[in-house]
C-alpha cells in the first residue's frame, strides 16, 4: 500500500470529514468554473451568448490571468475548474483519457502547471457513467484506476464526477470506489461528487469526498434559485456541513445575463435583489462558492473560431458581479470551520437562517421568498440568548455597523424585507450594560 494512501487513511480517522491533504478543502471551496464562462464568442455577432461547452488552451490561460485581474484572487478565491469541455471524444490507444487534441495540442499538464504557477488549485470534470453529460465525451465507467492515475500524473487538485449515463449504477458504492482509486495514486485530490442529492450524499459523503451536490442543477432564474434553497434547507442540522465535508448547492450564476453561455437553455434574468439572495444563502449555508461567468470580454472581435489571443480579449466582470462576489464580509461567513448554516425559524412569508461563527458571533439571514414585501424583526431569544442581552449588529452587505440591539432586532420598529430579498447580518453578543 502506498505511503500517500496510508496518510490519507490516518487523516480520515483524525479529522471531522474527508481530509486527504488536497489544497483548499478544509473550508467550502471558493473558485471559478468554465461551465458557462468560456466560448468562441463574447457576446459575439448579434449579441448571442458564447458557445456552450467550449474551452481551449489559450482561453483557459487567459482566464487564469483574468482570475487575478478581476479581483477574485484578492477576495480569497483559489479554485479554478474546467467542466465538461476539456476531454477528447475518444481515449488514447492505451485507454487513458486525453485532452481534446485540437483545443489542447500540448496536452493538459501544461495547463495545470500554468494554473499552479499563478497560485490556483486546478480541477477537472468527469462522469461516473459511460459518457459525460453535455459533450458525450468518455465517462469513467470501467476506467476508475486509469482515470485516477492520469489526473494524478497531470497534478490535478480537484475532480468533479457527474452522474449521467449511469444506468444500473448505485451512487454510494460507485463514488466510494472512485474515491479509493484517487487516494491510491498517492496524490491528494479534492473529490466533488455530483449525483444531484438523490441518494442523500450528506449521510455517507463525508467518508469519501470533501464536497457533494446536495441539490439539483442551478440556473439563474428566480424560481430555480428559490427551489435550490428549499432543497438545501431540508437537510438535517446534523448534516449541514463541517470541515472537509460540504453540501454543494451548485455553481453561482450571479450577474449572468446575455454575456454568459446559456446552460440548459436558460438565460439569466434575475434582479439585483434576487442575485444578492443567491450569494447570501449560498454563503450562510456553507456551500462551496464556485462562480461560473465569463472573465473575458472579447466583444470587439468576432470569435467565430478558436482564436482567442492576447489583445483581443480583456479581463472583465460586471459592476454588479464585483459588488456581490467580491464582498469579503459576506465571504467571511462562508469561510469558517463551524457547522454549516440552517433554517432557524419559518414565519411563513419569510424565514430566519443562522450560522454560528467563532467566539459567540452569529451570522443571520432574513430571507423573503414570497412575492410581496414583509415587515421583519428578530427576537434575540431565538438565538438562545437570555433576556437583557445586547448585541452589536453589522450589516454585511452595507459593510456598516448598525445601532446595538437589545432583546430584539431592530430594538424598535421593524425592517422592510423586499420580495425575493435577503438581509445579511453578523451579531456579536455583548453585555446588558452596553448603552443602547
Amino acid at each position: 500500500m502506498k505511503r500517500g494512501y496510508l496518510l490519507a487513511c490516518l487523516r480520515l480517522q483524525l479529522s471531522w470529514g474527508y481530509d486527504n491533504g488536497a489544497p483548499h478543502s478544509r473550508l467550502p471551496p471558493l473558485g471559478w468554473s468554465s461551465w458557462v464562462g468560456l466560448g468562441r464568442q463574447w457576446p459575439g455577432p448579434g449579441g448571442q451568448a458564447p458557445e456552450f461547452d467550449f474551452c481551449d488552451e489559450v482561453s483557459v490561460k487567459l482566464s487564469v490571468d483574468a482570475f487575478h485581474e478581476v479581483g477574485l484572487y484578492d477576495a480569497g478565491y483559489r479554485h479554478f475548474h474546467l467542466d465538461d469541455c476539456w476531454a477528447d471524444h475518444e481515449r488514447n490507444a492505451s485507454g487513458f483519457l486525453q485532452a481534446d487534441r485540437q483545443h489542447f495540442p500540448n496536452g493538459m499538464k501544461p495547463i495545470v502547471d500554468y494554473a499552479h504557477s499563478k497560485g490556483l488549485t486546478f480541477g477537472l470534470y468527469t462522469c461516473a457513467g459511460t459518457y459525460t453529460c453535455v459533450g458525450r465525451r468518455p465517462g469513467s465507467k470501467g476506467h476508475f484506476t486509469q482515470d485516477a492515475a492520469v489526473f494524478a500524473e497531470w497534478g490535478v487538485d480537484v475532480v468533479k464526477m457527474d452522474w449521467c449515463f449511469s444506468d444500473g449504477m448505485e451512487p454510494e458504492p460507485t463514488y466510494t470506489a472512485f474515491s479509493k482509486a484517487l487516494n491510491a495514486t498517492g496524490h491528494p485530490i479534492h473529490f466533488n461528487m455530483c449525483e444531484w442529492g438523490k441518494a442523500a450524499p450528506w449521510t455517507w459523503g463525508p467518508k469519501v469526498a470533501q464536497s457533494w451536490r446536495a441539490t439539483g442543477d442551478h440556473v439563474p432564474l428566480w424560481q430555480d434559485t428559490k427551489k435550490v434553497i428549499a432543497e438545501r434547507s431540508q437537510i438535517p442540522e446534523a448534516d449541514a456541513g463541517r470541515p472537509y465535508a460540504w453540501n454543494d448547492m451548485d455553481m453561482l450564476e450571479t450577474g449572468n445575463y446575455r454575456q454568459a453561455a446559456h446552460a440548459n437553455g436558460k438565460t439569466g434574468n434575475m434582479t439585483k435583489e434576487e442575485y444578492r439572495t443567491e450569494v447570501s444563502m449560498w454563503a450562510i449555508l456553507a456551500s462551496p462558492l464556485i462562480i461560473t461567468t465569463p472573465l473575458l470580454n472579447c466583444s470587439k472581435t468576432d470569435q467565430i473560431a478558436a482564436n482567442f489571443t492576447p489583445g483581443t480579449c480583456r479581463p472583465s466582470i460586471t459592476p454588479l458581479q464585483r459588488e456581490l462576489l467580491l464582498n469579503k464580509e459576506v465571504i467571511s461567513i462562508n469561510q469558517v470551520d463551524t457547522p454549516g448554516g440552517r433554517l432557524l425559524k419559518d414565519f411563513g412569508a419569510w424565514m430566519v437562517y443562522i450560522r454560528n461563527l467563532a467566539e459567540g458571533s452569529v451570522a443571520v439571514a432574513l430571507y423573503n421568498p414570497s412575492d410581496a414585501k414583509v415587515d421583519a424583526r428578530l427576537d434575540l431569544s431565538l438565538l438562545g440568548w437570555t433576556s437583557g442581552t445586547v448585541a452589536r449588529v453589522r450589516d454585511l452587505w452595507a459593510q456598516q455597523e448598525l445601532p446595538p440591539a437589545k432583546d430584539r432586532f431592530p430594538t424598535t420598529g421593524s425592517l422592510d424585507l423586499e420580495a425575493h430579498a435577503t438581509l445579511l447580518f453578523r451579531f456579536d453578543k455583548q453585555t446588558s450594560e452596553l448603552v443602547v
